[in-house]
């Protein structure tokens, strides 16, 4: 990968990080490193091994991962909103299609291993 490349990618991943809880449109991010959205895709994926809407995807269902981990008082639609899903039927999809259980299954198997670790720690 050459410096431009590099550049180009730090710009990329910085924009993603910064921005992933808002919504990214293949127009936004291919225009900031001046490139046309199908340039882009290619570009992206030739770099990762991902599509962009991939990456972008698995970022945010980590960062709900986190809080569902970490915020025991908000509700599973609202770490929906904050992880950047506008409807809560496609973050429950995703995040099935990549944690292999439902968000709300998750967030009580985390309450469980809690439960467990402070019976343990007694």
């Amino acid at each position: 990968m050459s410096n431009t490349d590099d550049r180009r990618m730090q710009i990329v991943f910085d924009y993603i990080i910064n921005n992933f809880q808002n919504d990214i449109t293949l127009e936004k991010v291919s225009a900031l490193i001046h490139m046309t959205p199908n340039a882009f895709c290619r570009f992206f994926k030739q770099r990762t091994n991902k599509t962009f809407f991939k990456y972008l995807i698995e970022l945010r269902i980590e960062h709900a991962c986190q809080l569902l981990k970490t915020n025991k008082d908000l509700s599973v639609a609202q770490i929906s909103d904050l992880s950047g899903f506008r409807s809560i039927s496609n973050f429950n999809r995703k995040f099935k299609e990549l944690k292999h259980v439902s968000p709300s299954y998750y967030l009580q198997h985390r309450k469980s291993n809690i439960e467990e670790l402070e019976d343990i720690n007694a």
